[in-house]
This record gives C-alpha cells, sequence and structure tokens, in this order.
C-alpha cells in the first residue's frame, strides 16, 4: 500500500492533465480548477473547494477516491508535494504539447479538430439547468445590455440583432461610454449579459458590479476559473480555457474563444426560438420579408 501511495505522489498533476477528458462534468470542474489553481489548494478546505467549482463536497471526496486517494486531504498532501518538487502544472503541458505534438492533415483538419473539443468541453462546463435558468432571464426581461471587449463584441452585436427581430429591447454598445450611459438607466427587471475571457477586465467588472448594485440581473461569460465577474454575476456560463485549446495550434487563443461563445450564443438562441412560439415566429416574418426562405 506504500509503495502504490508513493507512485501516486510522484505525479499528481501530470495524472490529473492526463485523465481529465476522460472525466465525467464535475470531475472534469475539480481537475480544470485544481490544474490552473494548484497552489493555492493548500489553503481550501473540501467545503471551499466545493464551493468554489459549484459541486458538492461529497463530488469532491469521490473525485479524490477515484484518483487513487483515500479523501480529499490526501489529494490536497499530493498536490503540495508535487508542486515542491517542481511537479507539472497544466500550463507546463500545454507548452510542452505546443512543442511536441506533430502537424495532423492541413489546416481546416487542425481547426476541425480544435472546434470539436471546445464544443466538447463547453458542454461539459455548461449545465443545462444554468442555460435554462439563462433563457428564462432574458425571456423575462424587459431590457437586455450586452458589453464586452474586443472582437467578442461583434458576436454579441450580431446576437443582440436576433434577439430584437425577436422582439426583445436589447443595446450591444462598444463604446464604454454608452455603455455606461445605458446602464445608468437599467433597473430590476433589466439584464446586464457581460463578456470578458479571464473575467478580470477592470471596465467590465466594473459596470457589472454598478449593475449588480442597482438591482439588475447579471449574466456573466468566463473562461472556467474563480474570478471577479463570475463571482458579482447571478448566473455564470464559462468558455474553455484558451490555453487548453492553443495546445493544439499555435496561435490560436482568439479563434477558440470566438468559437466556444458563438457556441453558447447559439444554444442561447436556440433555447430562446423553440421555447417561445411568438418569438419563433417573429423570426420567421423576418426572414421571408428580407428575402430569405
Amino acid at each position: 500500500m506504500q509503495i502504490l501511495w508513493v507512485k501516486l505522489m510522484k505525479d499528481c498533476l501530470g495524472e490529473m492533465q492526463r485523465s481529465v477528458r476522460e472525466m465525467s462534468g464535475n470531475g472534469r470542474k475539480l481537475a480544470d480548477f485544481i490544474l490552473n489553481n494548484a497552489s493555492l489548494l493548500r489553503d481550501y478546505s473540501s467545503q471551499q473547494l466545493a464551493e468554489a467549482v459549484g459541486v458538492s463536497q461529497s463530488s469532491v471526496v469521490k473525485f479524490s477516491q477515484k484518483l487513487g486517494y483515500r479523501g480529499y486531504p490526501d489529494l490536497k498532501l499530493a498536490v503540495s508535494e508535487d508542486l515542491g518538487r517542481g511537479g507539472t502544472t497544466q500550463s507546463d503541458l500545454v507548452q510542452a504539447g505546443a512543442r511536441t505534438t506533430p502537424a495532423m492533415g492541413g489546416v481546416f483538419e487542425d481547426i476541425a479538430r480544435m472546434k470539436r473539443d471546445i464544443l466538447n468541453t463547453i458542454a461539459e462546463l455548461n449545465q443545462e439547468e444554468v442555460l435554462l435558468d439563462v433563457v428564462r432571464v432574458l425571456e423575462e426581461a424587459h431590457r437586455i445590455q450586452f458589453v464586452a471587449a474586443g472582437g467578442y463584441s461583434l458576436l454579441l452585436k450580431d446576437f443582440s440583432l436576433k434577439l430584437m427581430i425577436m422582439g426583445k429591447s436589447v443595446i450591444a454598445e462598444s463604446d464604454l461610454f454608452l455603455q455606461k450611459a445605458n446602464l445608468a438607466s437599467m433597473k430590476r427587471g433589466d439584464v446586464l449579459l457581460a463578456v470578458s475571457v479571464s473575467g478580470q477586465n477592470s471596465q467590465i467588472v466594473d459596470l457589472a458590479e454598478t449593475a449588480k448594485e442597482a438591482g439588475v440581473t447579471v449574466i456573466s461569460v468566463t473562461e472556467y476559473d474563480v474570478n471577479p465577474l463570475s463571482l458579482c454575476a447571478d448566473l455564470s456560463l464559462f468558455l474553455c480555457s484558451e490555453e487548453a485549446v492553443a495546445s493544439q495550434i499555435e496561435h490560436v487563443p482568439h479563434i477558440a474563444g470566438r468559437v466556444a461563445l458563438q457556441h453558447i450564443i447559439d444554444a442561447l438562441f436556440l433555447l430562446l426560438s423553440n421555447r417561445n412560439a411568438h418569438m419563433r415566429e417573429l423570426l420567421i416574418d423576418s426572414r421571408r420579408a428580407s428575402g430569405h426562405s
């Protein structure tokens, strides 16, 4: 038993990284969080880890046991020992993968593989119950404002046009001054959907905090991690880590982010149109008027 224990301690983080794709939804969430925040784990109790990740405390215990440990304290000790020996972290494995993964097929095959991985990860990170809660909030909202930085605002602009066709009052300005001005008139019953991949864009976080103080419902879209924006939000949706995708194709973080956000937008749009017959009819009428069948 002692020999097995020593073996398991030798490369705890590396083994976790190698096993992460085979894990269930909660296991995947816990593994991603630990791999991205290994140095913080020593300060987390099992309850604190469960709350940070959004799972039950029993899920933390079962996760530890599935990795071969007697419980969470042994897993935490193994991670600490691994870091003390300079063990492999997720960023180390990402960089190594970028250096050693051979080219497989042409660029279209590479992109297709990357997109498949992104879509699978998005499905694992976002529970259907949360998606339905977001859809319900958007349906019931008096007004909706989308805020994002850079190219992500263009995706939200397209989504806002679809929602306006479906009869919703939506604002999607990219200018910070206009975002603040519009937010000043929002109140309880309105919704702010804020996108920041890192969850740490100070301007986006400030807008979310201001909205929260005014009683506006805040929906965050960030990568899966503890960050200021998701902590501020009433509902949180998650993108996959850009670094994890960048290990497959060089210089793709922004492509990965756009693909992930578009997938979430498509899921919300599909759910909205399927749930609301009136919205669906308005959208069909608009397409007919514009000459599309």
